[in-house]
């Protein structure tokens, strides 16, 4: 090194004032950081020398409560979800981008790269599977426990006296289970995203249907079977709000038992009955009323803005005749299906059907119909968002793209759904 070089690095570095002063700033918050990491080191061992009999594995699902859980991997990164063996599949659903496998005796949750997320022992009798953006919940038909589950684990489980009748899931974590009691027949339980009772409804002589949790949560309605001196029933609809304990609104309608509620965007809600489809704007004033004509539907529900029922006009055979309308009444299609119905799905501006050996398209813009072949036996398809579809069977699950599915768009991810 010559002169000239070791006297400029004798030179001490002179930093301008600015820069002196976010350098004094960075050293001081260095400073801090290694006190924060040191107290933290210390209180962890302390926490679990002091308190290591009461953590628990219980105290540990408590906390996870209040944890923002995991969404599933959205993107799809294989064809095929492959899940572990059950004994009986009862039930598949869409959790948080993630496909939801209930069992008698297991509950699993995979995301689309085909992980297991959530892998549970649970002893179901008769399991029923619903979700919401926070929760989702299996309770038993008929039988007397519920579970709630976030992506991590099982967060919250209740063993009720009698059996439960019905349940609903609100987005926001809100839920409600239906029981009975000695005194009624019917008991009304809410809960809020805490697992808190907040609401309590008690009927002596009617029996809840269904119910349905408007969006946000803060209201819901239940549809319930009564009958008259006479003999007739009647269905009693009831719309509460969750911090309130008198009625927003109470109707009946008299020969009819509704069967399934659902609240529409707007505020709006649809009653499935065993005669018609009644739909209602926000004031609960009857805007149209859709007959079956005398005709028992073979299929028949309301979900995503839609609602939908088929008849089988004959007495042999297995053409069926399907509709299919807006939230106000408003039939988008009418036509015929040729086939047996597993299940038919709404989604978007178009509606998807399960048949034997094949998966049905149906736009409800032009009327138009695809139908391509799939593997036998599927027991579900499900809408996992606006573009992709889940065709369920007992061991796997096939992750198909509609466009490359039906219209063979080759810039679509395809799936691999043979016949």
């Amino acid at each position: 090194m010559s002169a000239v070089e070791k006297e400029e690095a004798g030179k001490k570095i002179e930093l301008p004032e600015s820069s002196r002063y976010y350098f004094r700033i960075a050293k001081r918050y260095r400073v801090v950081m290694t006190i924060l990491l040191i107290v933290m080191a210390v209180f962890i061992v302390a926490m679990f020398s002091v308190y290591r009999e009461e953590i628990t594995v219980e105290n540990l699902k408590y906390f996870l409560r209040y944890i923002d859980t995991r969404q599933a991997e959205k993107s799809a990164t294989t064809d095929v979800l492959v899940y572990d063996e059950i004994e009986s599949i009862i039930q598949f659903g869409v959790y948080k981008n993630g496909l939801a496998v209930v069992g008698y005796d297991q509950i699993q949750l995979y995301d689309l790269t085909g992980e297991a997320i959530l892998n549970l022992n649970q002893v179901n009798s008769s399991p029923n599977f619903l979700s919401g953006d926070r929760y989702m919940m299996v309770y038993n038909i008929g039988g007397n426990t519920f579970q709630v589950y976030n992506s991590l684990t099982k967060v919250y489980e209740e063993n009720y006296d009698y059996g439960i009748g019905v349940a609903a899931m609100g987005d926001s974590g809100t839920f409600l289970v239906t029981t009975r009691s000695m005194e009624y027949r019917s008991v009304v339980n809410v809960y809020d995203k805490d697992f808190n009772m907040i609401y309590r409804w008690y009927s002596p002589d009617k029996l809840v249907m269904d119910a349905a949790f408007r969006q946000g949560d803060s209201e819901f309605l239940l549809a319930t079977l009564g009958t008259h001196a006479s003999g007739v029933n009647y269905a009693e609809i009831i719309l509460c709000e969750t911090g309130k304990e008198e009625k927003r609104a109470q109707f009946q309608i008299d020969d009819e038992v509704i069967y399934r509620a659902h609240y529409s965007e707007d505020g709006g809600f649809v009653l499935v009955g065993g005669k018609a489809i009644y739909y209602y704007d926000k004031n609960c004033a009857l805007i149209s009323t859709l007959s079956y004509g005398g005709y028992t539907p073979a299929n028949v529900d309301t979900e995503a803005g839609l609602t939908y029922f088929t008849l089988n006009k004959n007495i042999v055979g297995s053409n069926y005749e399907l509709t299919v309308t807006d939230g106000v009444g408003t039939v988008l299609y009418t036509g015929t299906v040729s086939g047996e119905i597993t299940k038919v799905m709404p989604l978007g501006n178009a509606i998807y059907i399960l048949l034997d050996r094949s998966l049905l398209r149906i736009s409800l813009e032009t009327g138009q119909q695809i139908e391509e072949p799939i593997d036998t036996n599927c027991i579900s398809v499900l809408s996992l968002d606006a573009r992709t579809l889940l065709l369920c069977y007992a061991g796997e699950t096939h992750v198909i793209d509609i466009d490359s599915f039906f219209f063979h768009d080759s810039d679509a991810a395809s799936g691999n759904v043979s016949a």
